[in-house]
């Protein structure tokens, strides 16, 4: 009886097992089974000299390719990526390709696990201009993240944007992209199901803003981009312009002295090569909007008068401001009947946009805004304000630069002004 009681167990056990394992087996072949999803839309980085990056996120995937042609047509081409996990339980997807044609619009197609994504989407980017190329159009927008539930408009701004221009050549994005502390998830929550159109085809050039710095900025902000440099300041080129970004972190900046010694070497190298130089960071230097002035941006006004910077545009204040001309001092330096042409002026522009998706008085921002400029303790300094939800538009065209600020809600050209060499 022991005998056959042991042996009806042992049975049961072997049943017992191979039914795990079979489970088990299943379980695997579903997983290996589990078909590619997108998680977010490709989006365009770093697109310089010769090369750019494209980025997508997926379910699953352990393979990706990116195919390319001119878009005129010809040979379809193909580049290799790499796949890997990230902080978010996603696996991005990321492709670098070399050799372009400088200038030159290419379409493009993904593939992750040889299965081609957002298929339905007419995929395209342009190469990076050589100095001796001289027209495009480029975006500025800053604090875009605010969530739709807490009245920002992240919908809205892409919108416009798509309306007015579906293929900017580039895009600068201004600092505090994702509220309230620049996590992770609000990235595919807040930021790219709304600009999937608009970053699939205009490659965009984040700072980090505080708000960004709220986080682990490292895993958080730095996950999301591929950037040249430390990604927190660097610099690039596009036809005749020279960008340099910087990181104000919470208005101190980020490793000031090492990023000042950095920003005045980049400075001297560009003397000479190019017609316009355009500095972007998130805090504001003087100002007559609701905000203090940053005394360590002003601290940066001599490096940007000595070296001719053209532009130098910030957020953080939920406005818009355009400043009149500024020498190293931070004083107004020229005076003429109207500041809406420029015409070899001396000193740099200096541009509050702060309020591409989020405006002072509405949402989790509920504070009236209240500065009038006119009683600013910089009663000169002003050229132009406009309390509204607004973003930038500049086309370059050799030595002309044409601004205009786009309201966010309607398309309608608020302010807009000409600089000629």
């Amino acid at each position: 009886m022991k005998r056959i009681v042991n042996g009806v167990l042992c049975f049961s056990i072997i049943i017992i097992v191979l039914a795990a394992c079979n489970f088990s087996t299943r379980e695997n072949s579903q997983k290996e089974k589990k078909q590619v999803a997108l998680q977010r839309m490709p989006y365009l980085q770093s697109a310089i000299a010769d090369s750019i990056s494209v980025l997508w996120r997926t379910n699953v995937g352990s393979e990706c390719m990116v195919k390319y042609q001119l878009k005129q047509g010809g040979e379809w081409l193909q580049q290799t990526g790499e796949v890997r996990s990230k902080n978010d339980s996603v696996q991005e997807n990321i492709a670098t390709i070399k050799g372009l044609k400088r200038g030159q619009i290419y379409a493009y197609k993904v593939y992750t696990d040889g299965v081609q994504l957002a298929s339905e989407k007419e995929l395209q980017f342009r190469s990076a201009l050589a100095v001796t190329d001289s027209v495009f159009t480029f975006f500025a927008a800053g604090d875009i993240g605010e969530s739709v539930e807490d009245g920002g408009t992240p919908d809205k701004l892409a919108k416009t944007m798509w309306e007015r221009n579906s293929a900017y050549d580039l895009g600068l994005l201004l600092g505090d992209i994702i509220y309230p502390i620049g996590e992770s998830a609000g990235y595919d929550i807040h930021l790219f199901p709304y600009f999937k159109d608009v970053f699939s085809r205009t490659t965009t050039w984040p700072i980090p803003g505080n708000h960004d710095w709220g986080s682990d900025i490292e895993t958080n902000y730095a996950e999301q981009w591929k950037l040249p440099g430390n990604e927190h300041y660097y610099s690039f080129d596009q036809g005749n312009v020279h960008f340099i970004g910087l990181d104000s972190k919470n208005g101190g900046f980020y490793e000031y002295e090492e990023q000042k010694a950095w920003l005045e070497d980049d400075l001297k190298k560009a003397q000479q090569k190019y017609d316009w130089i355009v500095v972007f960071l998130h805090h504001n230097g003087k100002s007559c909007t609701y905000k203090d002035d940053y005394e360590a941006v002003v601290t940066l006004y001599p490096l940007f008068d000595e070296y001719n910077v053209d532009l130098v545009l910030n957020g953080h204040a939920h406005t818009y401001e355009r400043l009149k001309p500024m020498n190293g001092k931070g004083e107004v330096a020229n005076q003429q009947e109207n500041y809406e042409l420029y015409q070899n002026t001396e000193g740099f522009i200096s541009i509050t946009a702060g309020s591409g998706g989020k405006l002072r008085g509405v949402g989790s921002d509920p504070t009236a805004y209240t500065p009038d400029p006119s009683n600013c303790k910089y009663p000169d300094l002003v050229a132009f304000y406009n309390h509204t939800w607004a973003y930038l538009e500049i086309a370059v065209n050799g030595k002309r630069l044409s601004a205009k600020t786009i309201a966010v809600q309607n398309g309608e050209i608020l302010d807009s002004f000409e600089i000629r060499k």
